[in-house]
């Protein structure tokens, strides 16, 4: 009796168990502001906190803790268009890694 319910129990523990998302994620940081041209910068966006959205800029906040221990990323948009277009990469980047699918890393 206590075998079958302990057998029962790890199967509904496996079946319930949620997807975990991937430890390691990365994205390539566009060149801009704080990201400079002659080289690559890449954001593990498992650490992002959040993300602003203005006509103008994209700010990703990664990497906090307590007491303002984080860290920014601007980055310059020409539009509100060209924003979504990078909320969209971000977004398709981290399925992408849920997925176990290894991103590969010249995507921009």
């Amino acid at each position: 009796m206590r075998v079958a319910l302990l057998a029962l129990t790890l199967i509904a523990a496996t079946v319930a168990a949620p997807t975990l998302a991937a430890p390691f994620c990365l994205w390539k940081v566009p060149a801009g502001k704080d990201v400079a041209a002659r080289y690559d910068r890449y954001l593990n966006l498992t650490v992002v906190q959040y993300v602003d959205l203005t006509d103008n800029d994209v700010h990703i906040v990664f990497g906090g803790g307590n007491l303002g221990s984080g860290h920014d990323l601007h980055i310059a948009i020409k539009n509100r268009t060209d924003g979504l277009r990078i909320l969209q990469d971000l977004a398709d980047t981290a399925r992408a890694c849920d997925k176990d699918t290894p991103v590969p890393l010249a995507k921009s």
